[in-house]
């Protein structure tokens, strides 16, 4: 072993961090949370799992329910739309649009809410708005229209993102009819 040698490991938090490797077995506070934690010896291979915080798991029960409202708002959309189309005149599809288009994008929001929050809580990023540069740094430049409302919210709850991101596009929704179809 090199008298120089670090050993870098997970933190209870989730933060890579590294501690000289004489120091193993000994216990060091982590520079993110501040937690103690034991250093390993220097043969715990570097890719070991990292352990995701109790905080990085939202309730099942939101989970359920973006899960129902997004499954709801695309088979309230694929009736109207492929069902019962003709039934209904143009007026009546822009009235009953928010029906299926708000639990789509509650629904939505909410599922990348909390994926973005998972990366805060294991440390890939700091706020919702790094996460969301990450994701679009991933997915293109075109990404960053949906994800918008996330690069200037700063709250850690998928819900209060997913409302927020809601009453976004119920704004740019409103205006498209309005400006676009004036008559309807």
């Amino acid at each position: 072993m090199n008298a120089g040698q670090q050993v870098e490991f997970h933190a209870s938090c989730g933060h890579m961090i590294s501690a000289p490797a004489d120091r193993a077995g000994q216990d060091v506070r982590c520079p993110h949370c501040h937690q103690v934690v034991r250093v390993p010896p220097p043969d715990v291979p570097y890719a070991s799992p990292v352990p995701v915080p109790a905080t990085a798991v939202e309730p099942v029960l939101l989970t359920t329910l973006y899960l129902s409202a997004l499954i709801g708002g695309l088979l309230a959309a694929g009736l109207i739309y492929l069902v019962m189309f003709d039934e209904f005149s143009e007026s009546e599809l822009v009235t009953i649009t928010p029906l299926w288009f708000f639990p789509v994008v509650f629904g939505l929001y909410g599922f990348t809410s909390q994926r973005l929050l998972r990366r805060i809580a294991t440390g890939r990023a700091r706020t919702l708005s790094d996460a969301a540069r990450l994701s679009i740094d991933v997915a293109g430049h075109w990404a960053a229209l949906l994800l918008f409302p996330f690069l200037v919210l700063k709250w850690r709850s998928s819900l209060l993102v997913s409302l927020a991101a809601a009453v976004f596009w119920a704004v740019l929704l409103w205006l498209f009819f309005a400006l676009l179809f004036p008559s309807l």
